[in-house]
């Protein structure tokens, strides 16, 4: 009762062929697939937070204008508000934080008081090092001052 068509050694080498190729196929396309998944995902995160970024630097910018504004009208106390504001905003950048601190000292100066000028000197220093020259002339001015 032997059938000359059924291999006696399991499947036959075409079948097993086919099997091996089709598996192959396979498993390429889900390390693509997955590769693809991975890579997605830092780059939605990437743009929601450049997003968020830009309304921040927006807003920071917006501020600053009406900083300058409210300085060429002579509103020096209303334009502290806005460079204030532009400091305590978490998200905007080191240096825009250091220029807002700055002219906020800068108009306490003008304002008469050296103690609140010294503090955002300090604190613009300590946000962007690299100007601190610049403002070392004021903060020895506030300093001869509160002396």
């Amino acid at each position: 009762m032997s059938d000359s068509k059924i291999p006696e050694e399991g499947v036959s080498g075409k079948i097993k062929a086919v099997v091996y190729i089709l598996t192959g196929i396979t498993v390429f396309a889900f390390v693509a697939f997955f590769t693809k998944l991975i890579t997605k995902k830092p780059t939605a995160i990437q743009q929601e937070k450049s997003i968020k970024n830009t309304r921040v630097d927006g807003r920071s910018t917006e501020l600053e204008k009406a900083g300058e504004r409210l300085q060429q009208v002579g509103l020096n106390e209303q334009a502290l508000d806005n460079y204030i504001l532009i400091w305590t905003l978490g998200e905007s950048n080191a240096t825009d934080r250091a220029k807002a601190a700055a002219t906020t000292g800068r108009l306490y100066l003008k304002l008469g008081n050296c103690k609140e000028a010294l503090v955002w000197l300090f604190r613009s220093e300590a946000a962007n090092p690299d100007k601190a020259t610049e403002l070392q002339p004021l903060i020895d001015t506030c300093i001869a001052k509160e002396k």
